[in-house]
């Protein structure tokens, strides 16, 4: 399974919760509501924090780092987007990895949540992230700290 979390369920995520809230609430009366709604919320946290230990059982694989060492020099570095969205479990893992890197090679880093901006989905065309956006060059999914040096060194050419 690509380790990359789709829009659709994303949505799907922030929709069901409430609604589903809205219905016990209407059937079983407001606290059933909050409930729903802090289980949901915690459930997320949850999720998103333990993600790691958790993807192998889930299909998707480790998602443990591999790190390298830049021995190139760079002339000068491209601007780095990375595009998330919340409730993605992948988003902070790449995260992270691009702010390792952006210490030791200096880019300059942007990161745009895209989860409640459907004009820009359509516009790009994304279905999926997180997405790392160099120079209209694409990486979509979860990439490794390896992974993505080499995508910033292919761009600085």
């Amino acid at each position: 399974m690509k380790q990359e979390c789709k829009i659709g369920m994303i949505w799907f995520t922030w929709l069901g919760i409430p609604i589903l809230s809205i219905g016990f609430g209407i059937s079983q009366g407001w606290w059933a509501a909050a409930f729903i709604l802090i289980v949901g919320v915690l459930g997320q946290i949850f999720y998103i924090r333990s993600f790691p230990q958790l993807s192998k059982f889930l299909g998707y694989g480790s998602v443990n780092d591999v790190t390298v060492e830049s021995t190139q020099e760079f002339k000068s570095l491209p601007m780095v987007t990375l595009y998330t969205a919340n409730v993605c479990p992948f988003c902070p893992i790449v995260k992270q990895r691009l702010i390792n890197l952006q210490r030791d090679l200096k880019f300059e880093l942007q990161e745009i949540d895209i989860t409640f901006k459907p004009s820009l989905i359509k516009e790009k065309g994304f279905q999926s992230v997180p997405i790392i956006e160099i120079e209209g060059d694409f990486w979509v999914g979860n990439a490794t700290s390896a992974q993505i040096l080499s995508f910033i060194a292919k761009h600085n050419q």
